[in-house]
């Protein structure tokens, strides 16, 4: 089936209109009507069976789809059981497009840093169906939502707007998928590692601004590539460093420490045990060691 996503640029962002909890009795369908709102409906038992224009869909627990607006839906079939579901409408500010699911383009989501005048615009990608992977804390973040209804505090409506983006965030983290140039991507990011990895204060979100990708997509890209997070791959260079500094007996460790990028003797000396199964001052010695059996087999060759 040909998924359709939203794509819009935000701030500002999506806005919450109104939404509640449903229940639809076995042999009761969704009625038929063109709104001019998006619709959200999440299962979270039972089927809706749901027709969008010339397109029908099968809502199952843990699964959502978003209803566009302009488009005469109704539901295609009379449920087969007593069918749970949330339902939430809302709008854009912002224009947006309805785009296939595979043109959904990761690789540049930010599309212009902060600075001390403007905010940072990045893209939002919603798919229009999809299944929650983690379905307990999508059914706890849409109960959230819905509870403020019972509110008349005016804080209630802004903690709704908050519940409601939580949504919007889970989903479009939900969707996110590397696409065929994850390599490239890694490439990237192993590249701006090797340069920075000797910054004791590395921050992932500082090289995903540089490099104008999102941190989520920058550590799927690189652990599906290498199988390593940007912490454990800086890591990795760090040790590696210290490692060729540890052959060389005149260096002493806080040197070594530092110029690996560790921020003193006692986190280095943990890191590297952890990673190597011994300390720094062990490795030392096992490597001139086995430096000078090396000398001695090659003498008497």
């Amino acid at each position: 089936m040909s998924v359709q996503a939203i794509s819009t640029v935000i701030p500002p962002l999506p806005v919450f209109i109104k939404g509640s909890h449903s229940m639809f009795r076995k042999g009761k369908k969704h009625f038929r009507r063109q709104f001019h709102l998006f619709d959200m409906l999440f299962v979270t038992k039972g089927t809706l069976y749901m027709k969008e224009h010339d397109k029908h869909y099968s809502v199952r627990e843990g699964q959502y789809m978003i209803l566009a607006p302009d488009f005469e839906h109704q539901g295609d079939y009379p449920c087969e059981e007593d069918t749970e579901f949330f339902w939430v409408h809302f709008s854009f500010s912002s224009p947006y497009q309805l785009i296939e699911e595979k043109n959904m383009d990761w690789s540049k989501i930010i599309k212009r840093n902060s600075s001390y005048t403007q905010s940072e615009l990045y893209d939002l990608y919603l798919p229009r169906f999809g299944t929650f992977q983690r379905k307990d804390q999508a059914k706890e973040l849409f109960s959230n939502l819905v509870q403020a209804n019972e509110s008349n505090e005016p804080s209630a409506r802004m903690k709704q707007q908050c519940s409601f983006f939580d949504i919007i965030t889970l989903i479009q983290k939900n969707a996110l998928e590397l696409p065929s140039s994850a390599q490239n991507v890694a490439n990237q990011c192993m590249n701006y590692i090797k340069t920075h990895y000797k910054k004791e204060d590395f921050r992932v979100q500082t090289m995903a601004q540089q490099l104008l990708y999102h941190p989520d997509y920058l550590t799927r890209a690189l652990k599906k590539t290498i199988g390593m997070s940007p912490i454990q791959y800086v890591n990795h260079c760090r040790i590696t460093k210290a490692k060729k500094m540890l052959q060389q007996e005149n260096v002493d460790l806080k040197t070594i420490a530092i110029e690996s990028g560790f921020k003193d003797v006692s986190y280095f000396s943990r890191v590297f045990k952890r990673k190597e199964g011994m300390t720094p001052g062990q490795y030392r010695r096992v490597s001139f060691s086995n430096y000078m059996n090396l000398n001695k087999i090659g003498k008497k060759q």
